[in-house]
C-alpha cells in the first residue's frame, strides 16, 4: 500500500510526467493502457447506469491487483489465491469503492 500512495502521490516519479503516463490506449474493452498503468471504468450502458468508480493501477496474472480511486481517494492491493478466473479482481474491485462511497453517505 505504501508503494501505491507513492506512486500516486508523486514521490516516486516527477509529477511532470505522470501526465503523459495517463495518457490512454485502447487494450481491450473495457481495459486501457498507459505507461505502464492500466484503467478500467466501465461504461454506464454496461451497469444498468449505474456510475463505476475509475480504477488506476495494475493487475497480475496470478490474481494479484493495485489499483487507484481517484475520485473515490481510495487506494485498492490485494492478491486471489487462485488464477482460475482472471475477472475476479475486477469483480471486487467494483464492488469495494460502491460499498465505501454508500457507507460514507449514511453517516452524513
Amino acid at each position: 500500500m505504501r508503494f501505491l500512495r507513492a506512486y500516486f502521490d508523486g514521490e516516486l516519479f516527477d509529477p511532470a510526467n505522470f501526465a503523459r503516463m495517463l495518457a490512454w490506449n485502447a487494450l481491450f474493452f473495457p481495459m486501457q493502457y498507459g505507461y505502464g498503468l492500466m484503467r478500467f471504468k466501465l461504461p454506464r450502458w454496461m451497469t444498468l447506469f449505474r456510475e463505476t468508480p475509475e480504477l488506476i493501477g495494475h493487475s497480475g496474472s496470478t490474481g494479484s491487483f493495485a489499483f487507484y480511486a481517484p475520485r473515490e481517494q481510495l487506494y485498492l492491493a490485494g492478491t486471489f489465491n487462485q488464477f482460475d478466473k482472471p475477472a475476479r479482481p475486477f469483480n471486487l474491485l467494483l464492488s469495494i469503492p460502491t460499498a465505501a462511497s454508500g457507507a460514507a453517505e449514511s453517516h452524513r
